[in-house]
């Protein structure tokens, strides 16, 4: 319940914490959004979370380096250099976390979809394609 949060800013395991006993307590799927600026650290709140899921239910450290694994080919093929930022995701990420009955982690899948189709011909001043064409020429 997001009355029952306090009132500071909230923090990646309090939020990972309430979706995860409203998911035990009332037997349904839950979602969490992560939103924001560039460089607002949307990745690392998420990778905060899955860690703060993974250890309250059990689960093992695998599950993470499986999940994460793709990440150098989806920053590759969904990362580019922005007036902003150098490495910039141009993509968005959905990961869906499956859990059993007893609330354990079972399996994970991550899909993306890229936010910049255009960036792959043309790029406002200053900025660059996605970092795969430049790690091919290299």
């Amino acid at each position: 319940n997001a009355h029952s949060l306090p009132a500071e800013p909230p923090h990646t395991f309090e939020i990972a914490s309430a979706a995860h006993r409203a998911m035990i307590h009332n037997g349904r799927s839950q979602a969490i959004i992560v939103s924001g600026e560039s460089g607002a650290g949307k990745t690392e709140s998420a990778r905060h979370m899955m860690l703060y899921l993974r250890y309250v239910s059990n689960t093992s450290p695998e599950l993470e380096t499986r999940l994460y694994g793709s990440d150098p080919i989806t920053e590759g093929f969904g990362c580019a250099k922005t007036v902003r930022n150098d490495n910039s995701s141009r993509m968005g990420k959905f990961t869906a976390l499956n859990f059993d009955p007893s609330a354990r982690i079972q399996g994970a899948s991550l899909n993306t979809y890229l936010l910049e189709k255009t960036r792959v011909t043309q790029c406002g001043p200053g900025e660059r394609s996605y970092h795969v064409f430049y790690q091919m020429l290299a």
